[in-house]
């Protein structure tokens, strides 16, 4: 494996350590009193720019790996991907205001939007709205400032511009995607840093995003050297443009007739709806959204991108090595491979026992990440049957077994399943203390006693499907190869198919080559001869399963509708109980048990502003309404 360049930490972590140890009480580039740090000093200079640039990138360009106690759960803890055994670890997940979420109870300063750095104080104050503007701020700043720098070139500050309207677009879409039409802000806020622009339409975020990722990819350059590995190109501007235009053209935005009945809890049936959503449906809005991903396909081989398919389809059993990995595992194992448009390097600072290695990888993340001191994240079998068999049919699970590490196996899934979930009885190894072994999940039975990952807080539980993806066991459990990935170029085949077979209402022969690519690399069998409908569930499909646990399934609920049925559900697990075999070995007898019953009300299809912002009345038409969210 070609040896990583380290200019991430020692540029862009380095430097935010140094801007947050001397300004975290205070927002960067406002001068302290008594103080000589201003804007004209901090872009004086091109190292002292970097400073501003480094600390736009902490704030815009985030990661949503658990990694510290303000930063908890994996983002699928929303969904019916994930499930962590409530009450006993809610601590694992409040920072995210998952337990309130998940039973239906979220309310207006409790929504589970948590941007970088908000971590609890947004459980408390649903404080993370600001954080966002924080990002936006720092990128108008550096945009508004960055041509003072005397000694640096035209073109290295037009790149720095070009990063700036990029993080600027990006902070609008994570905004857009938690709340719908959102106060736009394309200049710096004032020193006070309040808001108090009024909400836009839905369509004046859409579009004012895809124009700053126009002008964006005109600044950013193709390509960059590995030692800038982490920072934006012209790709990741075409990334963005357009995720954001698949979002718009989908459902939830882009509302066909015969589903406005579905969302119309989540509406005010008047004017005030072009914060939600269009005026009316517009098939043309899938024709861009596959325009807009076909520039993506089309412009990654110049930029040194494509997918990662080296014809391995499967991880060896019992690997502990790169060479072991099948390639869909690899795409997240092997630091700066192709594949990886744009990344956030945020967890590459920090040693075994810093902040962010302890709680995002040896604690929060998996059991096996940390063995006996993890928080199991567990995967229910309702997610878990949404894997196909190896065949390419449906799989069920049946109801009990008396072997589970046979019986996982002979289910024959689709291999990514194998990739990306720790089950009882799988060897692994463990990133802590390089222990090599089987999992021990089982609780106490015949003789045998519990297995030492049964533990938790609240006692034996016996679950035996722990998610690993993002979790070390190659290179000697070294945590430090793993980037959070923005955008990788699989998802925009899947969205390049998705809006294809939607505007053209049926799949053409371009939808299905790119579908069946991600298939094939996952070592699974071409889809054919389907109808509209058929195409539209198996890229969904494939959708979430190829994107599992990167931060997309909760929003691609939302944009198809589908979070009020797919969440309003019970989620059940497996468990397993130590058996004595006809030879006196342990088998691992496992049955289905319940989790939880998740709710998810309609009105939860857009978060809730805090409190204290709709308080201001600036949001809404500060008369008639205070323009919160419906149901709010």
């Amino acid at each position: 494996m070609e040896k990583r360049s380290n200019l991430n930490i020692s540029l862009f972590a380095g430097l935010l350590l140094l801007i947050m140890a001397t300004s975290c009480t205070k927002d960067f580039l406002q001068k302290p009193k008594g103080g000589a740090v201003t804007v004209d000093t901090i872009f004086h200079t091109k190292d002292q720019a970097r400073f501003a640039v480094a600390r736009m990138y902490s704030w815009c360009v985030r990661s949503y790996l658990p990694q510290g106690s303000t930063d908890l759960a994996r983002p699928e803890i929303l969904t019916d991907a994930l499930y962590i055994i409530t009450p006993g670890y809610d601590w694992t997940n409040a920072g995210i205001n998952a337990p309130s979420f998940k039973k239906g109870n979220m309310g207006a300063n409790s929504n589970v939007d948590y941007g970088w750095g908000a971590g609890r104080d947004a459980a408390v104050t649903g404080g993370a709205f600001g954080w966002h503007y924080k990002g936006i701020r720092q990128a108008n700043l550096v945009l508004k400032n960055i041509d003072m720098v005397v000694d640096a070139d035209q073109g290295w500050k037009d790149d720095v511009k070009g990063q700036a309207i990029f993080c600027r677009a990006l902070q609008h879409y994570e905004l857009f995607r938690h709340y719908g039409g959102i106060p736009i802000l394309p200049n710096a806020l004032a020193g006070d840093g309040n808001i108090n622009i009024r909400r836009s339409s839905v369509q004046s975020v859409v579009d004012s995003v895809v124009k700053w990722c126009d002008q964006a990819a005109g600044l950013l350059p193709v390509t960059r050297p590995s030692s800038d590995y982490g920072m934006i190109t012209r790709l990741a501007a075409l990334a963005l443009k357009s995720r954001i235009l698949l979002y718009a053209a989908s459902p939830l935005y882009n509302t066909p007739d015969n589903l406005k009945s579905v969302i119309s809890a989540a509406r005010f049936g008047d004017q005030r709806d072009t914060v939600l959503c269009y005026p009316g449906y517009d098939k043309e809005r899938w024709k861009k959204a596959y325009e807009a991903a076909w520039d993506v396909i089309q412009n990654a081989s110049a930029a040194g991108v494509g997918i990662y398919n080296t014809g391995k389809a499967q991880t060896d059993i019992g690997t502990d090595n790169y060479a072991g990995l099948g390639d869909y595992e690899a795409v997240w194992n092997v630091y700066a491979n192709k594949e990886l448009i744009l990344v956030s390097t945020r967890n590459q600072n920090g040693d075994d026992w810093g902040e962010n290695l302890t709680a995002w990888g040896k604690f929060l993340s998996s059991k096996v990440g940390a063995w006996e001191w993890g928080a199991k994240n567990n995967m229910p079998i309702e997610f878990m049957q949404l894997y196909e068999k190896r065949d390419g049919t449906k799989f069920t699970l049946p109801s009990s077994g008396n072997d589970l590490p046979v019986d996982i196996r002979n289910f024959n899934l689709d291999p990514r399943f194998y990739q990306t979930v720790a089950y009882d009885g799988m060897f692994f190894r463990s990133a802590s203390g390089g222990k090599y072994g089987t999992i021990p999940f089982y609780k106490a039975g015949d003789g045998f006693p519990e297995g030492a990952l049964s533990k938790s807080d609240v006692g034996p539980d016996g679950y035996a499907l722990d998610v690993y993806k993002f979790v070390a066991r190659v290179d000697n459990g070294n945590w430090n190869h793993f980037a959070w990935p923005v955008f990788r170029l699989a998802e925009f085949y899947l969205s390049y198919a998705e809006a294809l077979n939607e505007y053209n209402n049926g799949p053409n022969t371009d939808a299905y080559k790119y579908l069946n690519e991600i298939r094939s690399r996952a070592g699974m069998p071409d889809k054919s001869g389907l109808d509209y409908q058929g195409f539209q569930a198996a890229v969904q499909n494939e959708r979430t399963i190829e994107l599992a646990y990167e931060g997309h399934r909760y929003n691609d609920l939302l944009r198809w509708l589908k979070a009020h049925t797919v969440l309003n559900t019970e989620l059940r697990g497996i468990a397993t109980t130590a058996r004595k075999g006809a030879d006196g070995s342990l088998k691992r007898s496992w049955t289905i048990v319940p989790f939880m019953t998740q709710v998810f009300p309609v009105k939860y299809y857009y978060l809730p502003f805090v409190s204290s912002e709709v308080s201001k009345k600036y949001l809404g038409d500060g008369v008639s309404w205070n323009g919160q969210n419906p149901g709010w």
